[in-house]
């Protein structure tokens, strides 16, 4: 690797690609410090905590920056490729200092749309004086990226307030994603929050073929770790990561189509005594008989019916199993009796359009806390409307 020297430290540089799932082409690289000392290797952090002040962590910065560019400048480039550089807190304390970054950046050869500054959002202060650094940063044209989320650290909030381009799910979520079902299903709804706020997600740090598994059905969009490629001073061609994901996408869809087929049955069966436990209600058949066809289903939890108001008319029917199975922890949801339901958009869809069917989005029981879809119809009992309603567990979403 091309070295720099700087206040005594030897400078070099180690890339690691971003790799588009979409793509299926690395989209950028990451540049990593490589630092020595008096022959003897530091790491990162050490380099920067030998600068005695602010002033000299953000010369170092400025210089790291450039053996970067340097570097990457070298690298063989087939397709446009972003530049990721780790930001020094120091660099953002002053708005000088961020314009003095960017016309380093300049000055070595490189606009600033083919960067993306990553910041460690947990490691700073965000204040009027950082916001004001990244403006002026994004109004020159850089991308910018918030490093290591983790929910543990960090929160939506201060995400919303920082408006980054990119955020890089630290390798946590990922860890826990892969043995805990409550876990993936957060890092599903993380990146749901991330892509409304305006962000696209890196999930970084994957390294086993559970964590690529894991990483592709959470709806990432980029991904990057020594699976894809380690680092490196001449980082691995695409030619050799994509054979690498194509293998665990080739077995994560294999999954994918068997639980959609699993599901398709399962729902439709549901659809099926939906409408006939719905034709038999408009027929006069008392609401225990009628929901019969749909109690009999073993993912049917449970059978409501509610007014045009959304009130729950008497308790809900529920069928065997579930009633087995009833956790006694819960106890105090479980009579929902006279319970009103209008908020929830099951009851909102399927007023608006009577005789409908409606198939709601996972979302958590209130009843037993367990996740479900809600099937619902508004229909006519004795001249009146009434919405009929069934909770079906779905095997992905257990």
């Amino acid at each position: 690797m091309n070295a720099f020297e700087h206040a005594g430290l030897i400078i070099g540089s180690h890339f690691q690609p971003i790799y588009s799932l979409a793509h299926r082409r690395s989209i950028g690289v990451e540049a990593l410090l490589r630092a020595e000392q008096q022959g003897s290797p530091l790491e990162p952090l050490a380099a920067f905590n030998l600068m005695a002040s602010s002033e000299q962590r953000h010369l170092l910065d400025l210089a790291v920056s450039n053996a970067h560019i340097s570097r990457f400048q070298q690298l063989p480039q087939t397709q446009p490729l972003w530049l990721f550089l780790n930001l020094d807190s120091s660099t953002l304390a002053r708005p000088e200092r961020a314009m003095a970054l960017l016309n380093s950046i300049r000055h070595a050869g490189l606009q600033p749309g083919q960067v993306v500054l990553e910041m460690l959002e947990h490691d700073m202060e965000v204040n009027a004086v950082v916001l004001e650094s990244l403006a002026l940063l994004k109004q020159h044209g850089f991308l910018i990226a918030i490093d290591n989320f983790n929910v543990s650290h960090s929160n939506l909030e201060r995400i919303c307030q920082l408006e980054p381009n990119l955020v890089k799910f630290n390798r946590q979520l990922l860890r826990s994603a892969v043995t805990q079902p409550r876990s993936r299903k957060l890092l599903h709804k993380l990146v749901r929050l991330t892509h409304d706020i305006g962000a696209l997600v890196v999930e970084e740090g994957i390294e086993t073929a559970a964590e690529v598994l894991v990483a592709l059905e959470s709806g990432c969009d980029l991904i990057q770790g020594n699976l894809v490629a380690l680092p490196a001073a001449l980082p691995d061609q695409d030619v050799l990561i994509t054979p690498r994901i194509e293998a665990h996408w080739d077995e994560f869809m294999a999954q994918e189509l068997l639980k959609r087929k699993l599901n398709r049955r399962q729902l439709e069966l549901a659809r099926q005594s939906f409408v006939q436990s719905a034709i038999s209600l408009m027929q006069g058949i008392p609401f225990d008989l009628a929901a019969k066809p749909m109690l009999s289903l073993h993912d049917v939890c449970r059978c409501f019916l509610l007014d045009n108001e959304g009130r729950q008319l008497g308790q809900y029917l529920q069928s065997r199993q579930a009633a087995s199975a009833a956790n006694p922890m819960f106890a105090p949801l479980a009579d929902t009796t006279g319970a009103v339901w209008s908020r929830r958009h099951y009851f909102q869809h399927a007023i608006e359009q009577p005789g409908v069917l409606y198939m709601s989005e996972p979302y958590l029981s209130m009843t037993d806390t367990r996740g479900c879809i809600t099937i619902s119809m508004a229909i006519e009992i004795d001249e009146a409307m009434h919405v009929l309603c069934a909770d079906i567990l779905v095997a992905s979403y257990r």
